[in-house]
């Protein structure tokens, strides 16, 4: 059976190679490479409708040109100084010409045509270029700089520019030393092997799309090359083709799993964190009001009111001695006046605190305090010391509230009123449950930091 067509766009396109800044008649210099990857205006004559690039990763492709500039400038002020300091190694600390290669550019294309591919098959092979680019930089002593994508040609590709790291080994940020084809290239001369030196670096650099193959291209179902080239026969290339498929589907399959089980972590941590807020936020209330309710009714309308005449009048002593020397008709305007008003605070004092939250209760009830006492003071005759009108109103809380003696003061009456106490016993209550629940969650949710027992502004 005769041998198949090729079809190029089902394999691997992978490469690699350095470039210095001066660049020459055989080779572009850094600055065209990140000035056609960026698709900088005249510098893609090639592309006949170029697009902007898409930065993927790091910096913009020119920017990495300036920081190349900047490093090379700070390492050879290090290699002239160094070279003073050890003049025996001055041939290893020889200054950054302007030719010595010091950028890696990567190149790897998508097989299947912008106008004909998958977006999602197409993300996941960007995916793992991307690790695999990475991957190969730290093999080889180098850092990514720039990762950038072009879909303005037919098949979708990606670049990847990368430095070498200034290090013991490579003081000359020389690129060739983190490039596969050229260390080998290297060593064949510096053993004296038979062949070209170019066969060593052919060779290296198959092995490198070997292993660009293994990592990415077997995982997207590309083969390693075309059967026109292998002369394979169509059964054989059928075969291929459907293992490819096979590996590419479990790749699939592998990588669907992974994201599912990412997201179900995702979906645990977020409502691990919305538990912890809740949580955390349960817990201030909780101790908030409590501390509100055993702080007692002045600390409480200080967060809320800091008027100092409300806050005065709550705390001022009751005085009963005048009320001997009042008339009967001065005694009727003192009930007439002040009975309606003690009447309404009895009434709220009564019943259980409301509101769409105890929080929210509790401040609407202290601001509501703090609007009776006004309404206790313009009732007053006025004629009537502030000290008999609070005698007046904790002896008719007394008999309202069966409480065996008067209150002090208005705090005092106010504090032995059913809807405070009531507070008293729901806060300690509500502060339990809450530390139950905090108890009961991950070790992770159980301290809150900021949480604390000081009132805070309601």
């Amino acid at each position: 059976m005769g041998a198949v067509s090729d079809r190029p766009e089902k394999s691997i396109f992978a490469h690699k190679q350095t470039y210095s800044r001066k660049g020459n008649s055989q080779s572009r210099s850094v600055r065209d490479i990140a000035h056609e990857n960026e698709r900088l205006e005249g510098a893609c004559p090639h592309v006949a409708h170029p697009l902007p690039a898409t930065l993927l990763d790091g910096m913009r492709p020119s920017e990495v040109v300036d920081l190349i500039e900047q490093r090379v400038t700070e390492q050879n002020k290090l290699l002239r100084r160094l070279r003073k300091e050890q003049p025996d190694r001055k041939a290893v600390l020889r200054a950054i010409r302007a030719d010595t290669h010091v950028m890696i550019a990567s190149v790897f294309s998508f097989p299947d045509p912008v106008a004909e591919m998958n977006e999602a098959e197409y993300l996941r092979w960007r995916r793992d270029v991307i690790a695999f680019a990475r991957d190969d930089a730290a093999r080889n002593g180098a850092e990514v700089l720039s990762i950038v994508e072009h879909r303005d040609e037919t098949h979708p590709h990606v670049h990847v520019l990368a430095v070498p790291l200034c290090a013991d080994d490579n003081m000359r940020m020389d690129a060739k030393r983190c490039h596969e084809g050229h260390r080998e290239q290297d060593r064949h001369r510096a053993e004296d092997w038979s062949g070209s030196p170019s066969r060593s670096y052919k060779q290296a650099m198959r092995h490198w799309q070997d292993r660009y193959h293994t990592e990415v291209g077997a995982r997207h179902g590309q083969a390693r090359t075309g059967p026109r080239r292998r002369r394979l026969d169509r059964k054989t290339w059928k075969a291929e083709t459907s293992r490819l498929k096979a590996q590419k589907d479990e790749a699939i399959a592998v990588a669907r799993a992974a994201d599912a089980r990412r997201l179900a972590e995702e979906q645990e941590r977020r409502l691990e964190l919305s538990l912890h807020d809740t949580v955390q936020k349960r817990l201030r209330e909780a101790e908030l009001i409590h501390a509100i309710a055993t702080g007692g009714v002045v600390e409480a309308l200080r967060q809320v009111d800091p008027d100092p005449v409300m806050l005065e009048r709550l705390e001022t002593p009751a005085q009963m001695g005048g009320w001997n020397r009042h008339d009967a008709l001065r005694n009727r305007e003192m009930r007439e006046a002040l009975s309606p008003v003690l009447s309404d605070g009895v009434e709220v004092l009564r019943g259980p605190i409301h509101g769409a939250d105890l929080l929210d209760g509790v401040t609407g009830f202290l601001r509501g305090i703090g609007r009776w006492i006004g309404h206790l003071a313009d009732a007053s005759p006025s004629w009537m010391k502030w000290p008999e009108t609070v005698a007046y109103v904790t002896q008719g809380m007394r008999h309202a509230f069966e409480t065996p003696s008067a209150a002090s003061s208005l705090a005092g009456a106010l504090e032995t009123s059913p809807a405070w106490r009531g507070l008293a016993e729901k806060a300690s209550s509500r502060l339990d449950q809450v530390r139950t629940i905090q108890a009961l969650a991950k070790p992770s949710l159980q301290t809150f930091p900021g949480s604390g027992s000081n009132i805070e502004k309601l």
